[in-house]
């Protein structure tokens, strides 16, 4: 005859031939919830979600065995609904997601020069209220009026800008009858998105070039350090060969001081003029979003 013995959520057989009795099997309850009240659950913070899931796929595929690459949007939906998101902010940040992949992408830029004297390209993004053709035709009515800016390139949800060659505007910005300073006019183009989220809201992107004038700032440093170690290579130069030795390294100190003391000149110039652009296209975002 056979025993069973059941435990919480599953049973075994005893085993007729032993003489002890039926082996304790643990639940998976029990396992899921301890009952000593010493062991605690790991928590996740909810910002490791995105780095967990992307850290897991990849994991996956390296061991051959690729999931889908694609979600329906009710999959996501499910997903954020078993972590505690409601669908309605699911539906809103993938619309988001979706409207940031059209907006302007950054071109390919200098990696040690944005490293060594600071980024050539200053973007501004922000959810607004309004259809994404009214809001378009704002912001590039301003940029016209407000900043002298004529297109180079106007296309639906997307255009180019650059300093107005007109004479009047270009006039206007010299001799400041406004009392403006037109800061976006001296970058070397200005870009802009606008894409819908969802309806009656839309992402605007706008992003100026101002490398521009970190190549002057290059070049107006540049010119100062060479022309001071021409002039320390100038008043060392005497004759004899270990005279010529001294005149080549103080020349080469004097390139390295001179470069010590540029390179968070430019980094200050470039920075100054990053966060006035900033605080330009953010204003010109504010007008709208009124």
């Amino acid at each position: 005859m056979t025993n069973e013995n059941t435990h919480g959520d599953r049973s075994v057989s005893a085993d007729p031939s032993s003489g002890a009795g039926p082996a304790r099997v643990e639940s998976l309850n029990a396992r899921r919830h301890p009952q000593d009240g010493h062991a605690t659950r790991r928590q996740i913070a909810a910002e490791d979600l995105d780095l967990i899931v992307r850290r897991a796929a990849g994991i996956q595929n390296k061991r051959g065995n690729p999931g889908s690459q694609f979600l329906t949007e009710e999959e996501v939906v499910e997903i954020g609904r078993q972590v505690g998101l409601e669908p309605e902010y699911v539906r809103r940040a993938m619309a988001e997601v979706h409207a940031e992949s059209l907006a302007p992408k950054r071109p390919p830029g200098n990696r040690i020069l944005d490293l060594f004297v600071g980024d050539g390209r200053v973007e501004v993004r922000r959810v607004v209220s309004g259809e994404p053709t009214r809001i378009q035709q704002q912001v590039e009515l301003l940029l016209r009026d407000r900043e002298k800016l004529s297109a180079l390139r106007r296309r639906p949800t997307r255009s180019v800008w650059e300093a107005s060659a007109g004479i009047m505007d270009r006039l206007d910005r010299f001799m400041k009858f406004s009392g403006k300073e037109y800061a976006l006019a001296e970058t070397r183009q200005v870009e802009l998105g606008v894409a819908e989220t969802e309806p009656g809201w839309s992402l605007v992107t706008l992003a100026a070039d101002v490398g521009n004038k970190r190549d002057e700032a290059l070049y107006t440093a540049g010119s100062c350090v060479a022309v001071a170690t021409i002039l320390a290579a100038v008043f060392t130069a005497v004759e004899g060969d270990f005279a010529i030795l001294l005149s080549i390294g103080t020349a080469l100190l004097a390139g390295l001081a001179g470069a010590a003391i540029a390179i968070p000149w430019i980094r200050w110039t470039i920075g100054k003029r990053r966060n006035r652009v900033e605080l330009i296209l953010e204003g010109l975002i504010d007008r709208v979003d009124q």
